[in-house]
């Protein structure tokens, strides 16, 4: 009865010891936010030159899942006919959080403001990278009175 008290014990130390997780947490990373305007610089970029497809490839499949296939292209052509064409874009605001250590994951969210033909539109776009993964849009709001007519 002693001895298998003794191995019960050690199994509860063996479980504890590697059912643990540690994580690591940081916040607005200067080489996180640069790649996170590599990104925004690559999105934009397919806007401007209406390349919908490589907009479409970048979108995460979580995001895919709720928008469609293709939902984020039709939200940018929908866009486009409301306000006209791509012209540039401000940060405002960011947030990026990157998470080592027994899960690895970093998620960028940038508050925009967008410059199109007739005006501006103020956007919100996120992005996510879990382990060593692409980086994968995850997040597009885009919210303007002139969206409204």
């Amino acid at each position: 009865m002693k001895k298998s008290a003794v191995y019960l014990l050690f199994t509860i130390i063996f479980l504890a010891i590697f059912s643990c997780t540690y994580h690591n947490v940081y916040i607005n990373g200067e080489e996180d936010n640069k790649d996170g305007i590599t990104l925004l610089n690559k999105f934009y970029n397919h806007i401007a030159n209406k390349n919908l497809d490589s907009v479409d490839a970048i979108v995460s499949d979580s995001l895919k899942l709720m928008a469609g296939s293709n939902g984020i292209s039709k939200m940018v052509v929908f866009i486009n006919k409301k306000v006209g064409d791509y012209k540039s874009y401000k940060i405002e605001d960011h947030y990026i959080r990157r998470t080592t250590g027994s899960t690895n994951e970093t998620s960028y969210n940038y508050k925009l403001k967008v410059t199109y033909d007739k005006g501006d539109v103020d956007e919100i776009v996120g992005f996510i990278r879990k382990d060593k993964s692409t980086i994968k849009l995850n997040s597009y709001h885009a919210n303007s009175d002139l969206l409204m007519k």
